[in-house]
């Protein structure tokens, strides 16, 4: 196989909640199309993120993170993590390493080292920059014993870059040879409809505290283009009656502040002038009924 053929493939990234998935995919593609709170479960579906260069074109399936859920959207999402990892060329699992590693992540990585899934695997410890060297280097130790397998072990820190340009090349020797799949100036898959829904979905969780953020929903009821602009109805789903006027706030100061931050990132991202138009709707349980969910986007298919 020869150092200088292109290379092209599908790398799923995998991890529980909040490892710092989405922030690597937005860092490495240059393009914040992953959405990123602090809050567990932000990412609900499978968004890609493409890398392009002259030798190589990296296809980065972000994935909900893994987690035990009780609610039919709970279920989707780790049905969606798994099925990409199933479809995905290389496998990058993630982990925090600020966070001691609990028992669900060692199931986890214990899971994909087991031989059912044959593709190669990359471990990514994340946030190596908020920890000191000496307790990494047991953590590394670990890894290797719990998945002596693996083809790396790679301490990388997302949000400030360390290590990236090393996990790319990794990542690269283990994909085919192969043209692009997708066009060079694509960045992502998503429609401009789905990141409108997305960055407003985002300001919500950023806005509420507690459980609302969970039970809330965005559905993109209009997107018209108008020269250089664009016209955006958007509807925020709420589970119960009382979550609508917590979000929208006394007022309506809080709704009128997601909707203003929204905008200005969605400006940010399509380089155009959005006129975005928000109310709130009331869908009690849409979390757990699976004609709802197929239709925002979260289907398990």
């Amino acid at each position: 196989m020869s150092d200088t053929a292109f290379r092209c493939g599908t790398v799923a990234l995998l991890g529980r909640p909040n490892v710092g998935k989405s922030t690597l995919m937005n860092h490495i593609i240059r393009a914040k199309v992953a959405i990123v709170t602090p809050k567990p479960q932000t990412t609900r579906h499978r968004i890609l993120g493409i890398y392009n260069d002259d030798a190589r074109q990296l296809i980065f399936v972000d994935t909900p993170g893994i987690h035990k859920g009780d609610k039919q959207l709970n279920r989707n999402m780790v049905r969606i993590a798994y099925g990409a990892a199933e479809e995905a060329d290389v496998l990058a699992i993630m982990q925090d390493v600020t966070c001691p590693l609990d028992r669900v992540t060692r199931e986890l990585i214990e899971r994909f080292a087991d031989g059912r899934l044959k593709q190669p695997r990359i471990h990514v410890l994340n946030k190596v920059d908020a920890i000191k060297k000496e307790a990494l280097l047991p953590r590394l130790a670990m890894m290797q014993q719990l998945d002596p397998g693996a083809t790396a072990y790679i301490p990388v820190s997302a949000r400030r870059g360390v290590q990236i340009e090393t996990l790319l090349d990794q990542l690269t020797l283990l994909l085919p040879e192969q043209p692009p799949l997708h066009d060079p100036d694509w960045f992502t898959d998503q429609s401009q409809r789905q990141l409108a829904a997305e960055y407003v979905r985002e300001q919500v969780f950023l806005a509420m505290q507690q459980e609302i953020p969970f039970q809330t929903a965005v559905d993109i009821e209009r997107f018209e283009e108008h020269g250089g602009s664009v016209e955006i109805d958007a509807v925020i789903l709420v589970g119960s009656e009382r979550h609508k006027p917590m979000v929208i706030g006394k007022g309506g100061e809080r709704m009128k502040d997601i909707g203003t931050r929204a905008r200005m990132g969605l400006e940010k991202l399509l380089d155009c002038r959005i006129h975005l138009n928000l109310w709130v709707r009331v869908d009690a349980d849409w979390f757990n009924h699976p004609g709802k969910l197929s239709d925002l986007g979260l289907g398990a298919d």
